[in-house]
């Protein structure tokens, strides 16, 4: 038996692609999953691009805002949600990405604590491990994939949002803290590339007031304030859409408290070379076509190029399942199937898992 499974696992990588096509005859990721469970070298082909890009809901808060264990998977294939295995304690509030072919579920709150939890799902061997805890906790932090290392962002420990930046390096399974930003943030988003680090949103201003961006140049290990740009109303949900060349926000409250189907798109592409902090050549934001359904405090994760609004409470205030999908190819957006159940606060993210 152990010859068999040595012979198993040391499929050369050539071989691998007609395995992902007996996969795909054979039923897609389920059979995939089963070849994963034994060849190494299937687990490291780059199989993210073969299977469709499927979205992740993960924890939060249900319509009697006690927290859940709960996680689903949408799948365009067959149009539906699916449950997944649940996690081993109920959070909301926790950060999701997606990093080499696995989503990581970061932080959290649960009871009023902060957590320093970190989750790692496998979607080939569907299961969860825990890996090692962060140095702080933080609820709903700003978090990027930097190829090899997952950068994890201010949030708020429970009082107060964070300066503090951590970073995780996926292959060794290890923290390490890195230089403070300038700015303490909360529910901001990141973006990673080869060279810098941006943080955008997530400052806790006055109404009507601007907000900062700022980056961190990996060489350098120096945070830098680029130029403001508006704040987004209260409660709005922040995203990175369009393959990460733009922010968009959506949703929130009015001034008169009622709930907004307003959305707006943010271009970064200005950003890319920082070296100005001159408020005139800050990006504008522009409007894109409104929700069908007004909502505030969803969440909102990049999926397919665009973005979705997941959840969030409705125009009666009231917990809501209904799923939007902002589609880039028709610039407008589309109703995907609901929710199992009603969700606030959950960690939502998009990707070919």
């Amino acid at each position: 038996m152990k010859d068999e499974q040595a012979e198993v696992t040391e499929i050369p990588l050539y071989k691998v692609s007609v395995a992902i096509l007996l996969c795909k005859f054979a039923g897609g990721a389920p059979a995939a999953r089963v070849f994963a469970a034994s060849c190494k070298a299937f687990r490291a082909a780059n199989l993210q691009d073969v299977f469709p890009n499927r979205l992740y809901v993960v924890g939060g808060l249900d319509s009697d805002y006690r927290v859940v264990d709960t996680a689903e998977r949408y799948d365009p294939l067959t149009n539906s949600w699916e449950p997944l295995p649940p996690l081993k304690s109920a959070r909301a509030g926790s950060s999701a990405v997606a990093a080499a072919g696995r989503l990581y579920i970061i932080g959290g709150e649960a009871c009023g604590h902060a957590l320093k939890d970190v989750l790692r799902f496998d979607p080939w061997l569907n299961r969860w491990e825990a890996l090692p805890s962060m140095h702080h906790g933080r609820i709903r932090a700003a978090v990027a994939d930097g190829g090899g290392c997952v950068f994890v962002l201010g949030g708020l420990d429970g009082t107060r949002p964070l300066t503090s930046v951590e970073c995780l390096d996926t292959h060794k399974l290890a923290w390490q803290d890195m230089p403070d930003m300038t700015r303490p943030r909360y529910a901001g988003i990141a973006r990673a590339q080869a060279r810098w680090i941006f943080a955008i949103g997530g400052e806790l201003t006055d109404a009507g007031m601007k907000a900062s961006i700022e980056c961190y140049n990996r060489k350098m290990g120096l945070w830098e304030l680029l130029p403001s740009v508006q704040q987004p109303c209260c409660g709005a949900s922040l995203t990175l859409a369009f393959s990460g060349r733009a922010a968009l926000t959506f949703g929130g409250l009015s001034l008169s408290g009622q709930a907004l189907s307003v959305s707006k798109k943010l271009p970064l592409d200005s950003l890319l070379t920082p070296n100005s902090e001159d408020d005139e050549n800050a990006p504008r934001w522009s409007c894109l076509p409104p929700m069908s359904t007004a909502r505030h405090l969803a969440s909102s994760a990049s999926y397919r190029g665009g973005a979705v609004a997941v959840g969030g409470k409705g125009p009666k205030f009231e917990a809501v399942r209904s799923v939007e999908f902002f589609n880039p190819d028709n610039w407008n957006w589309e109703a995907l199937p609901p929710l199992p159940s009603p969700r606030l606060r959950a960690a939502v993210v998009g990707g070919r898992l």
